[in-house]
């Protein structure tokens, strides 16, 4: 018995925090389809991979932004040991090993037997066809449990029918529509075997009885023919006559639910006929060998899909570099600072920051109708399209007019978004906006919290000469702005709570942001997501999460 070893991933410090078994690969992050999911903000969506290479543990960041520590020391990739420290941001992750034993290695093959007699002599044992058959069997079951390309499992059926039933020639053929055969649809060729030598050949090459494979495909029963040229039922068949076969064995290929196509086996020599054990051998391998496709294909989408899921996760990280990241400190009048955190791995739901000037800054957030991609390459669009509007523009509600012409014009199936901009003058703390749809934005002050500056207009997108009208309001310093979407409002209660259709609602929002007075938007924005996250506990929330917060300090030279 040989020993390997066992990771595990604890997170916090010390051994009795909670264990995350790694497997060979795991994949740790802020993202919902990470292996280990982290609420910690410094945390990129797939933040680094643990994984086995060669017998040798290792750590990869995986591009994240902040960084990874192993130990205290920037990681770009290295190798792991038992005990090493992992850390994203506030986040400590431990690093464990175990022993484990390995099971002893399963045997190739069941039939391995040894034949004693009376005086402890051992012999090979005896030969029969029930064993060629049984063994043959195995064989072929093996093989398709741990096969998943088409083409490979067709070949492996083929050849270990052949041989078990002493074949002269047989061919894999599909079901097309009307009963019609077709050829494999992976390669476009009939895979074939003939006197031991494998091939794939058109379908215009093959001559087989079209009567029988018919009656297989129509009926679904397996045929078996011995001796046709004295049978009176085969010699009405031209087919094979003219083919001049002796002895013909054709099985369905068949799932849970329909028939793939057939295993068709036949012979011209005098002295070969099939039997109703060859019959039965070849009827199971049909049977399992539907199944084994029917998981093949299964595998592919799986496959197919996994690759569409990291696409998506290639399209998040450039949907990301769209948003600011980079949030200004070297302006003590105010703090800034926006995150989204999107339903699936992309979103619809955008923010922007600008310097207008010395003292004037802009904060933008949107909601595109819809989730996923088409929602996302919304986004961006009009991410791109708001800088250029915004140039030259005399008040908010210009910009959104600019915005709204070029929308309507490229709108596709009712895409619409909801957009609140709001421009902050930091001498005076005198604010214009103009919202399109959007929630009013949280205006919080020490001891009182209160909506403002509410829509004025509809979304963008609906009507190309929709109008929206400037709100103005002043804020004092110490104030803070809050500007949400709804998948914070509107995110559903979950299990734990009872009451699976009450919302978080903007009372709750409100009652967060009142016990927080004076935090700065990075823990107020932290602290309302923690508290959306409990809300819908053990559930995700349904819409995209977005926010962002200013706070106007005071004036000052900056």
């Amino acid at each position: 018995m040989s020993i390997t070893d066992r990771a595990f991933i604890v997170a916090g410090s010390g051994q009795e925090g909670r264990r995350t078994p790694v497997g060979s690969s795991l994949v740790v992050g802020r993202g919902e389809g990470c292996d280990l999911v982290i609420r910690d903000l410094a945390a990129s969506r797939r933040h680094l991979r643990i994984f086995r290479d060669n017998g040798v543990w290792r750590c990869r960041d995986l591009g994240s932004s902040n960084g990874t520590l192993v130990n205290g020391e920037p990681i770009e990739s290295c190798r792991l040991a038992d005990g090493d420290d992992i850390r994203i941001g506030a986040t400590s992750l431990r690093f464990v090993l175990e022993a484990a034993a390995e099971p002893a290695p399963v045997p190739k093959t069941v039939f391995l037997q040894t034949v004693v007699d009376e005086l402890g002599r051992s012999s090979a044992p005896p030969t029969s066809r029930p064993k060629e058959l049984l063994e043959a069997a195995y064989t072929l079951m093996n093989s398709l449990a741990t096969t998943f390309e088409a083409c490979e499992l067709v070949d492996s059926i083929l050849s270990t029918t052949i041989r078990a039933v002493h074949a002269q020639r047989g061919a894999v053929l599909f079901a097309g529509e009307g009963f019609e055969l077709r050829p494999c649809a992976v390669c476009g060729l009939v895979h074939t075997i003939q006197d031991g030598v494998a091939s794939r050949v058109g379908l215009d090459r093959i001559a087989i009885s079209g009567s029988v494979a018919r009656q297989v495909l129509e009926g679904g029963e397996s045929v078996l023919y011995r001796s046709a040229r004295s049978d009176d039922d085969i010699d009405s068949s031209a087919s094979i006559a003219a083919l001049r076969l002796t002895s013909i064995l054709c099985v369905p290929i068949r799932t849970r639910s329909e028939i793939l196509g057939i295993l068709y086996i036949d012979t011209d020599l005098a002295d070969r006929d099939y039997t109703e054990d060859d019959m039965l051998l070849a009827a199971a391998a049909g049977n399992s060998a539907g199944l084994a496709l029917d998981n093949a294909r299964v595998h592919e989408s799986l496959l197919a899909k996994q690759r569409v899921d990291q696409d998506i996760e290639a399209a998040w990280t450039i949907q990301e570099s769209f948003l600011v990241g980079d949030w200004p400190t070297d302006d003590r009048r105010f703090e800034v600072f926006g995150l989204t955190r999107p339903a699936r791995v992309v979103g619809g739901d955008f923010y922007d920051f600008a310097r207008l000037d010395a003292d004037h800054v802009g904060l933008l957030i949107g909601d595109v109708s819809g989730k996923g991609v088409p929602a996302a390459l919304t986004m961006a669009l009009l991410l791109a399209e708001f800088r250029l509007c915004a140039t030259g523009a005399e008040s908010t509600a210009e910009v959104l007019r600019r915005l709204n012409r070029r929308m309507v014009a490229r709108s596709r199936r009712g895409t619409f978004c909801t957009v609140a901009l709001v421009a902050l003058n930091l001498r005076t703390g005198h604010v214009m906006a103009a919202n399109a749809g959007h929630h009013p934005v949280l205006r919080i002050a020490p001891g009182r919290v209160a909506s403002c500056l509410p829509a004025s207009g509809p979304p963008l997108g609906i009507l190309e000469d929709a109008d929206w009208s400037d709100e103005e309001t002043t804020v004092a310093p110490g104030e803070t702005l809050l500007l949400y979407t709804d998948g914070i409002v509107e995110a559903r209660r979950g299990a734990n709570g009872g009451g699976a259709d009450e919302e978080y609602g903007l009372a709750g929002l409100e009652k967060l942001a009142l016990g927080r007075p004076g935090v700065s938007p990075n823990e107020l924005v932290e602290a309302v997501l923690a508290d959306v996250d409990a809300f819908c506990s053990p559930r995700t929330p349904h819409d995209d999460c977005t926010m962002i917060a200013f706070k106007l300090n005071g004036s000052g030279d900056g």
